[in-house]
């Protein structure tokens, strides 16, 4: 199958413990914790993310970088990136994987990277200047 947005939403629809909103570009998900996961069906590939906190939350941005490169394989289908948000910069966990990903698969990325998210800001949450804020 090749994934359009649309799609996307139809499967997440029919998970019971996410509410679906549509963007302009993408959808919204919201598990029932309240997280939002954002997830883009482009040419080639899904792209899921959630946002962790704003690169202005952190102590020291050199230590926490270091210390996000030596520990992120421990959390399995998510890595961590800089992203600009409206001008600012944030700390975004994703997960990626191809238009051709059957529908348990698309799930099991995106249920992957809900439970991963707590993980990582436990993580770095002696990183950040207020603890874990979202």
């Amino acid at each position: 199958m090749s994934w359009s947005n649309e799609a996307l939403a139809v499967l997440a629809e029919k998970q019971a413990n996410w509410t679906v909103t549509r963007e302009e570009k993408c959808i919204c998900i919201k598990n029932s914790e309240g997280i939002d996961a954002f997830v883009y069906a482009g040419n080639r590939q899904l792209i899921a993310e959630i946002v962790l906190f704003a690169q202005e939350q952190v102590k020291d941005i050199a230590a926490l970088n270091e210390m996000i490169l030596r520990s992120h394989h421990m959390l399995p289908l998510t890595a961590v990136c800089l992203q600009d948000i409206a001008g600012e910069s944030y700390y975004v966990a994703f997960g990626a994987l191809s238009v051709d990903s059957k529908d348990a698969v698309v799930l099991e990325e995106i249920e992957t990277l809900f439970d991963n998210v707590g993980e990582f800001l436990e993580l770095y949450s002696q990183q950040l200047t207020n603890g874990v804020t979202e």
